[in-house]
């Protein structure tokens, strides 16, 4: 994250961004690893670079998956390069047929996919810009580790039941957030986590397609 990661509107921006450009999904590759998978997801020669994805297991029976990510704050995939990420998960590399990149977002605001999932993804990133505007007014306050912890401790992590659940989408991702966030005051002096956070804010603004 940090110091080194609804509305109706929302889904008509998304839209009308996918109505200008239709771009190509990004390339996915799964292998089975010792005790884990590995996925391989890989951003085509001659696109912007990639910015959010999500990954999960689709129509297979008994078991649920799902990878968000979103890099508009670290580091985007750049144009024909590729991405290794390692999961605990043993089932994704065990049925790859079941695998799907269900849903992209590019740096230049473009989008592949699923219309819903798109739409998911862009509700997601607005709500990681609340998230972030929050954490930037609690962090200088005194027992701010204290009440982040609590605070991420609060919100529910993602299930099979709410996977598609916007809400349980947004708070799922804030909870990763503000509990990197509470480690971070752990390690770093509060100057340099409010530096961190606002720049995560400034590039949230300035993603495309716009929030």
């Amino acid at each position: 994250m940090i110091l080194h990661k609804l509305a109706p509107a929302v889904l008509l921006a998304v839209c009308a961004t996918g109505a200008l450009a239709q771009a190509p999904l990004p390339g996915l590759r799964v292998e089975p690893a010792t005790g884990s998978s590995i996925l391989f997801v890989h951003n085509a020669a001659g696109q912007p670079p990639l910015t959010a994805f999500l990954v999960e297991l689709v129509h297979y029976p008994g078991s649920y998956y799902q990878l968000w990510d979103d890099d508009i704050t670290t580091q985007p995939i750049a144009p024909d390069a590729e991405k290794r990420i390692s999961i605990s998960n043993m089932t994704v590399g065990a049925v790859p047929n079941y695998v799907k990149l269900t849903a992209a977002i590019y740096a230049d605001g473009t989008t592949a996919g699923v219309p819903e999932k798109i739409s998911e993804l862009v509700a997601r990133r607005k709500f990681l810009l609340e998230t972030t505007r929050e954490l930037i007014v609690r962090v200088d306050k005194p027992g701010a580790a204290t009440d982040l912890k609590q605070w991420a401790d609060s919100l529910p992590a993602l299930t099979r039941a709410t996977q598609n659940v916007q809400e349980a989408i947004n708070q799922s991702a804030a909870k990763t957030l503000v509990a990197e966030t509470a480690a971070q005051m752990d390690k770093h002096s509060v100057a340099d986590v409010l530096t961190a956070l606002r720049a995560s804010e400034a590039a949230l603004i300035a993603s495309k397609p716009a929030l």
